[in-house]
């Protein structure tokens, strides 16, 4: 675990970088015309719609069919919270504004989830209020029409806030919602507690569970060994402790036979069975890599697994393991800036897989990639005005990629894909487009 002084080096380290980014974004400009007649960059980008303020932390989803894209507002852990914060729905096809959920000061620190019933969940946070007027962390859920339907405090205590992460909710087949912050939270459909776990917490929690096609509940965090629970109570049916557990950051994910995928946050890849045991583990620095990683894995069809790495050295780079844990292929980004720090070209963003193969992620530096799933060779690049953090792309029916960036454009891009590989294990963050976090299959 990383020492106090190595810690305040790391964030000295990106507050620097943040500083050098948002130079270069004033040098470069980022005049892109969005919200009418568009100002083109490349012809695969079919429309650019852009919020009244930043998109750090969210991820598109998509509505049951696919006609509507939900997103929210957020800034980064270095930037004040804009007053104008929002969640948004617009049209998948002409990015028409549906309709605009105000916020105001407390910003979505989550991707949005949609639920059986067509609903949306999200959690809001309010930075540097603790136990104020403005709750830390709200749960919120909307109709499909954006009528607020209920809201659930799911971070009332006093515990020491951490200032990256998202508190993104899962939502399971019964359209119970699971959320962490101040503890696990299990909230009925109808907003009412069902039950928490690992309440109060030490520090608030940045993490989101998964569900398994059996029904169980997947979590892990900082101080919080990856525990399966029972969604009836949530009583633990087993934890495992993961060695180096520091913070994590990624979302799991589950492959064919029950194994789940955790990537922590000191560079370390583990699998874990279905019972608890650990299968293998996969440290980035055994092959020459030093990394952190926030990238939440994808599973293909095969058992590849697909994730991003940042803060890397020499290099943040994009990896292909195998389902024993050994490597397959690792992806450098080239042809970047050299006056650019090289730390500001990590891959935050969680990869999808095409059913073209493909799979696409987004670049801390602005760049969306599709590789090609054999060797990694790039089949496909899209540039974005501004850089891609936390936001992982969606991929419809009709072909179309979603992904956000920092200046709080939703792109829609034109692709050769048909959607999410429907044979993928786990095909993208939270397995599907509307970010349920629950195997289906």
């Amino acid at each position: 675990m990383p020492n106090a002084l190595s810690r305040d080096y790391l964030y000295l380290r990106r507050l620097i970088i943040r500083i050098c980014w948002a130079m270069l974004l004033l040098l470069t400009g980022c005049h892109q015309q969005v919200n009418g007649p568009d100002e083109k960059q490349d012809e695969r980008i079919l429309w650019a719609f852009a919020a009244e303020s930043e998109i750090y932390y969210s991820s598109p989803a998509l509505s049951l069919n696919e006609e509507t894209v939900y997103f929210g507002t957020s800034s980064g852990a270095m930037q004040n919270q804009a007053a104008n914060n929002a969640l948004y729905a617009v049209t998948a096809a002409t990015r028409k504004i549906l309709w605009k959920f105000p916020l105001g000061i407390p910003e979505v620190r989550s991707s949005p989830a949609v639920c059986p019933d067509g609903s949306i969940a999200f959690v809001a946070s309010a930075r540097n209020f603790g136990t104020g007027e403005i709750p830390r962390d709200l749960l919120y859920k909307l109709s499909a029409d954006g009528q607020l339907q209920w809201t659930f405090n799911i971070n009332p205590g006093s515990q020491a806030t951490v200032d990256v992460g998202q508190s993104a909710p899962t939502v399971g087949p019964d359209g119970a919602i699971y959320a962490a912050a101040g503890g696990l939270y299990a909230i009925n459909p109808d907003g009412a507690l069902k039950w928490k776990r690992f309440h109060p917490p030490a520090e608030d929690i940045r993490n989101a569970p998964v569900i398994g096609k059996d029904g169980i509940l997947y979590f892990v965090y900082h101080n919080i060994p990856l525990t399966a629970l029972d969604p009836t109570d949530g009583h633990t049916l087993w934890s495992r402790e993961l060695g180096v557990n520091d913070h994590v950051l990624a979302s799991p994910a589950i492959a064919a036979n029950g194994t789940i995928i955790v990537a922590t946050n000191p560079g370390v890849v583990y699998a874990v069975s279905s019972i608890g045991e650990i299968l293998w583990s996969f440290d980035a620095a055994s092959i020459g890599y030093t990394c952190t990683l926030r990238s939440s894995p994808a599973i293909d069809e095969d058992g590849t697994i697909y994730l991003g790495t940042n803060a890397g050295s020499p290099a943040s780079v994009f990896l292909a393991l195998n389902p024993d844990g050994t490597v397959k292929w690792i992806f450098e980004p080239t042809d970047l800036p050299s006056e650019v720090p090289s730390s500001h070209f990590d891959i935050y963003s969680s990869p999808a897989i095409g059913s073209d193969g493909l799979v696409y992620f987004g670049q801390e530096f602005g760049r969306v990639y599709g590789l090609h799933p054999r060797n990694g060779e790039i089949e496909w690049m899209v540039e974005t005005k501004s850089g891609i953090t936390w936001s992982s792309p969606a991929l419809s029916r009709a072909g179309t990629l979603f992904i956000s960036d920092l200046s709080g454009r939703l792109y829609a891009i034109k692709t050769s894909c048909q959607g999410l590989k429907t044979q993928a294990t786990w095909p993208k963050f939270k397995y599907n487009n509307q970010n349920c976090g629950y195997k289906r299959q």
